[in-house]
């Protein structure tokens, strides 16, 4: 078996009117024409799509997306669109990247796939495996990566708010902006997180990777909002070392400094 990644192309299963595309019909035409999906298929010398069959009825999105998308390519670039069967396929990929040939495996388990699983299936018939991290370089840094994430994805509430706005937000915030709030500080809990994958997994099938070994640090905003941070997520830190004791793993250098400033203050 062989198994080659894919990328997105902006269509979905509920992606089904041209004139109902998120933000706008535009925003569709945009990404054809010089935007994300003309740049991923300029800069993959192999790209493979997945639509929905319901791309394929109603406004039929998935045949204009994709005819106009050659007609793109084909006017202005010199590029030479092929197309191959599947097994082909899959050798000219492993060809071109052999390096891919071992499979990146991730968690089978997790809900959205159970959601959609027959009755029959279980995760007990699957074999054991071990839960890798990285974790991103503290819990603060994790929090900016997100906020500047939406703002790549031009989120009304990462581009209309700062930073230092969004994680400091009260109850009575708009909707939009709470939900943002969420989505950068909620990720960061390490020790909820933790506890919940020790529900499913014996300790030693974790191996933690210190994300600060791997990337330069960052402040992520103002003093003022790193001060907010380091309050926000300090009640978490404790339980998150005892994890790693129980577990046998070194402190990350970041939660030593986290702790050490927190005695501190």
């Amino acid at each position: 078996m062989q198994v080659l990644p894919r990328q997105t192309c902006g269509l979905f299963t509920h992606t089904i009117f041209y004139n109902e595309y998120p933000g706008g019909s535009r925003e569709l035409d945009k990404s054809i024409r010089g935007g994300e999906l003309f740049l991923t298929v300029l800069l993959n010398p192999i790209s493979i799509f997945m639509t929905h069959l319901s791309n394929y009825g109603n406004d039929r999105l998935g045949l204009y997306t994709f005819e106009s998308l050659v007609k793109f390519v084909q006017c202005w670039t010199n590029l030479r669109l092929q197309t191959l069967p599947p097994l082909q396929l899959a050798e000219k990929y492993f060809q071109i990247f052999p390096e891919e040939r071992d499979p990146l495996w991730q968690n089978p388990c997790h809900k959205r796939h159970k959601d959609i699983w027959s009755k029959e299936k279980t995760c007990d018939q699957l074999p054991k495996f071990r839960v890798i991290g990285p974790q991103k370089t503290v819990p603060i840094n994790r929090a900016y990566s997100r906020y500047q994430h939406q703002r790549a994805h031009q989120d009304p509430a990462a581009i209309n708010y700062t930073f230092h706005q969004v994680v400091t937000a009260g109850p009575s915030s708009s909707k939009e902006l709470l939900v943002l709030q969420g989505r950068s500080l909620k990720p960061g809990e390490y020790a909820t997180h933790l506890e919940r994958w020790l529900v499913h997994f014996q300790s030693r099938q974790f191996h933690i990777i210190d994300g600060s070994l791997l990337r330069s640090n960052r402040d992520g905003g103002h003093p003022e909002t790193r001060a907010f941070l380091m309050e926000y997520y300090r009640e978490h830190q404790q339980p998150q070392q005892l994890q790693f004791n129980r577990l046998g793993q070194t402190l990350p250098s970041w939660l030593r400094e986290e702790l050490q400033s927190s005695s501190w203050s």
